[in-house]
């Protein structure tokens, strides 16, 4: 006779017991239910039988799976239905599994794993028997690292991540563990796990090729932090953000050329703009527009004024009475 128990901290059903003609049914209902909604595919002309194990915690579900050949697949239908974002990972424990997803495929053998995103369709290929670790995650657990696992669908963590190994061997003490834990011990443990998950992710995407348009995004990113680190130096220039970053002055232009503008005159903004700020900053009022000027890597002050004007449509002296009027004003209204 079948088992079937899918509460909040569990997961238990079997198709044992089952007549023939509804165990496949009764799987994909189960799956459906209990871990993520797919559309399952048995194989022509063979018997199935499976049976599923595993527990709920918060944010995080860990499921040990037996069954025989079949298919499963994502479909857009199901993503519409989902109330949640969730990233699937399932590690072989015998057998050999194909992933798709993203326009990648992978064969998972014994130790191995690979992530799917659930917001996306994919698909999962049994040909024989098998054995999996399937761990269902939200994305929110891995915010900053969400808008990368694009890159990484599909992808072996056995040939990318030298954590693998150790990720492995926890997820199975911990999916045979899980339901015998008390709360605050369960708690601890996923936690844990999800940490070494995490950095087992870091790992594989730090291995993955950047896709072109990645790599300019990446590029334009760093070229900005090291602006914004260096605007009070004074010959900060092309050159100079060239030499540090290893890239080439033409290259770094074209990354600006998308925001009509060049690596110069961002500096220059830039440099107008944090002026701007210091010059209505009440705690600054001590300070002559000179040196605020100078503090932002200006060493020219006539260039900086006829620069500011342009920018501002005002002198430095009258935008800054102008944050002056505009203070007093909000004080005696107040």
């Amino acid at each position: 006779m079948s088992t079937s128990t899918v509460t909040s901290t569990s997961i238990l059903a079997s198709t044992a017991g089952l007549d023939q003609h509804d165990k496949f049914g009764y799987w994909q209902d189960v799956v459906c239910r209990a871990l993520v909604d797919l559309e399952c595919r048995p194989v022509s002309g063979m018997a199935f039988e499976a049976s599923v194990e595993g527990s709920c915690l918060e944010g995080l579900s860990v499921a040990r799976i037996e069954a025989s050949a079949h298919r499963v697949e994502r479909q857009p239908s199901a993503i519409s239905r989902a109330s949640e974002e969730s990233l699937i990972f399932n590690f072989v424990l015998s057998g050999v599994a194909m992933a798709q997803q993203d326009g990648r495929s992978v064969v998972l053998r014994a130790g191995d794993g690979a992530v799917c995103d659930a917001q996306r369709p994919y698909s999962l290929r049994f040909d024989d028997a098998f054995k999996i670790l399937t761990i269902k995650m939200a994305r929110s657990a891995i915010a900053h690292r969400a808008g990368s696992i694009h890159r990484i669908t599909a992808t072996s963590f056995g040939e990318s991540s030298q954590m693998c190994p150790i990720l492995f061997g926890y997820l199975v003490s911990f999916s045979k563990q899980a339901s015998l834990l008390p709360p605050a011990a369960s708690e601890k443990v996923a936690r844990n796990f999800t940490e070494l998950l995490a950095a087992a992710l870091d790992e594989v995407i730090l291995a993955s090729p950047l896709p072109l348009s990645e790599y300019r995004a990446t590029a334009l990113m760093r070229v900005r932090d090291f602006v914004e680190r260096h605007l009070d130096v004074c010959e900060l220039d092309t050159s100079m953000v060239s030499t540090a970053l290893n890239l080439s002055p033409r290259y770094i232009n074209k990354l600006f050329e998308a925001e009509n503008t060049s690596l110069t005159r961002y500096i220059w903004r830039r440099r107008l703009e944090r002026a701007a700020a210091d010059l209505q900053d009440p705690s600054r009022a001590g300070l002559g527009i000179s040196a605020i000027a100078m503090a932002h890597g200006f060493n020219d002050l006539s260039h900086f004024s006829r620069a500011f004007r342009q920018r501002f449509d005002l002198s430095p002296r009258a935008y800054r009475a102008s944050g002056i009027a505009s203070g007093a004003s909000t004080a005696s209204a107040a």
